[in-house]
């Protein structure tokens, strides 16, 4: 199977979403939003950011606990760093060392809006839960 073909259904799913975005507490977003969601519990890298991308936007689907540990499980395995290390000492703004996945725009964020106690709670979260499938 080509490398095309073997992202389509992803494709189409990520065009189904855009067109429905606008309207997201429709049924038929939720219900695409949830296949997205059971395709990143199946270990899909892409998947796992697309989907903390989607539950950290303002409207119906936000979610900053869950876009945080999504955008943890995605980046992590796409070879960002996820240890905590704040070098920045003034809370609740990180700056982590380069590669850290909480100095990408939307991650810091959220780390800005859960602040510090939060986040290492959910990275222990997001860290047993990739343990757990492993």
């Amino acid at each position: 199977m080509s490398e095309q073909g073997r992202n389509e259904p992803y494709d189409k799913l990520v065009e189904e979403l855009e067109e429905v975005y606008e309207a997201r507490g429709t049924r038929q977003f939720l219900t695409a939003l949830g296949r997205l969601r059971s395709w990143a519990e199946d270990g899909n890298v892409d998947v796992a950011t697309f989907l903390g991308e989607i539950l950290a936007l303002p409207g119906p689907a936000y979610d900053p606990c869950e876009a945080y540990k999504w955008y943890y499980i995605g980046l992590c395995q796409s070879g960002y760093s996820v240890e905590f290390d704040d070098q920045n000492l003034t809370p609740p703004y990180y700056c982590g060392p380069v590669g850290d996945f909480r100095n990408e725009s939307m991650v810091s964020d959220l780390v800005t809006k859960l602040g510090f106690e939060k986040v290492r709670e959910l990275d222990r979260s997001a860290s047993a839960y990739l343990a757990a499938r492993r």
